[in-house]
């Protein structure tokens, strides 16, 4: 594979066929571009059990990472695809950046753009923790192209491949608990990484356990989309509710401590934490409803189990409200305050309408609180007669 082009020109006889470019971690670099790149290239063991190189790039941070391609001469208006293999790329809060991107003549503000995360965008086949991709793409009228691989709030990492119909002769072995995490499964850490979380492989597998006993070895194997709604139910679909809180006060603490020094920048921070945050909010009142709806037709001692969590979830939920109504805006004003009397009044209404939407959040999540939590008290009365 050391060996291997970019560019495989055996199939360029004619305009109709496609020009197959494969990832070739040597002939990339970090975008200089980029001020807070991380990750490296490396030697490890692919999933056909073959070394190969890669490249880790991102972080469960902040920082924007992103790899390049050489600028590469390809045909005008020629069906290109490229191929590779991904692991990673996702985490637990549903707020990752996990790209591949096309430039073409240099024109970034056209960008092709495909998102590798949630699905977007199917593999051509899973196998052994890793996510097969042939990208397709046509030049039009251009004729310079690089290819870039862009991370944030996730490790992302991407080795070469060959064709998919190299590995036709090895059966998909997708990961068994894809349908209950939060994240698409980080094999090249142990266990996912971190392994303390509900969704690590051992923790999911002792839960099974657990149901297996208690519900009986019919529960366990019932359809795997009945199992995943309830387990998003219980788990707030895609992030525990204490993660939930917990990266609420992590966004509003770094506003307290005045990390983001123009007005500008404040804004776009708070109107984009606040659609994190109703976005997520609404994800987990939709799927404690779901939870609801479900447990239904289980057995008693199980329902109640289940009421127990949903009722727990509800009292994290109070106190993320009680958070939120709690948050002091007017520290972040006083220490962004410059004495330029307009910038200052920019400041003071961007603060304002923050502390109003904040509180506008809090007050429509009280109201769904309260009405799943009268739910739950309808279903215990129907249980103790």
């Amino acid at each position: 594979m050391d060996n291997r082009t970019i560019i495989d020109n055996t199939n360029n006889e004619t305009e109709a066929q496609v020009l197959k470019l494969y990832f070739e971690p040597r002939t990339w670099s970090f975008n200089k571009d980029c001020e807070h790149n991380v990750g490296g290239r490396s030697f490890m063991v692919g999933p056909d059990g073959v070394m190969a190189e890669s490249y880790m790039i991102g972080d469960w941070g902040y920082n924007w990472t992103e790899i390049v391609s050489k600028t590469l001469l390809l045909p005008k208006n020629r069906d290109c695809s490229f191929t590779f293999w991904l692991n990673g790329g996702e985490n637990d809060r549903n707020d990752e950046v996990c790209r591949f991107e096309v430039v073409l003549n240099n024109d970034y503000e056209q960008r092709l753009t495909y998102n590798l995360n949630r699905n977007y965008i199917p593999p051509v086949k899973k196998l052994n923790g890793w996510e097969l991709y042939e990208i397709p793409f046509r030049t039009q009228d251009n004729e310079y192209t690089q290819l870039r691989f862009v991370a944030q709030k996730a490790y992302m990492t991407v080795m070469s491949a060959k064709d998919a119909a190299a590995y036709e002769g090895m059966a998909d072995s997708a990961d068994p608990f894809e349908g209950e995490r939060p994240q698409r499964h980080n094999i090249v850490f142990n266990d996912g990484f971190p392994t303390d979380k509900w969704y690590g492989t051992q923790n999911l597998q002792q839960a099974h356990k657990r149901q297996e006993t208690k519900d009986g070895a019919q529960y366990v194997h019932a359809d795997r989309q009945n199992t995943a709604q309830t387990n998003a139910g219980i788990h707030m679909a895609g992030f525990d509710v204490g993660a939930f809180a917990a990266s609420v006060q992590q966004v509003f603490d770094k506003l307290k401590q005045g990390r983001y020094v123009s007005v500008e920048t404040l804004e776009g921070v708070v109107e984009n934490s606040s659609e994190q945050v109703r976005s997520m909010m609404e994800g987990a009142m939709q799927n404690l409803r779901n939870a609801l709806q479900q447990i239904s037709g289980e057995m008693r001692t199980s329902t109640n189990m289940k009421l127990g969590q949903i009722t727990a979830s509800l009292d994290t939920l109070s106190s993320t409200c009680d958070m939120l109504e709690n948050f002091d805006v007017e520290v972040l004003a006083n220490r962004m305050r410059t004495g330029e009397e307009e910038r200052d009044e920019r400041i003071d209404d961007m603060v304002s309408d923050a502390s109003d939407s904040l509180s506008d959040m809090a007050d429509g999540l009280r109201g769904d609180i309260e009405e799943i939590a009268d739910q739950i008290e309808e279903i215990r009365d129907a249980l103790s007669m």
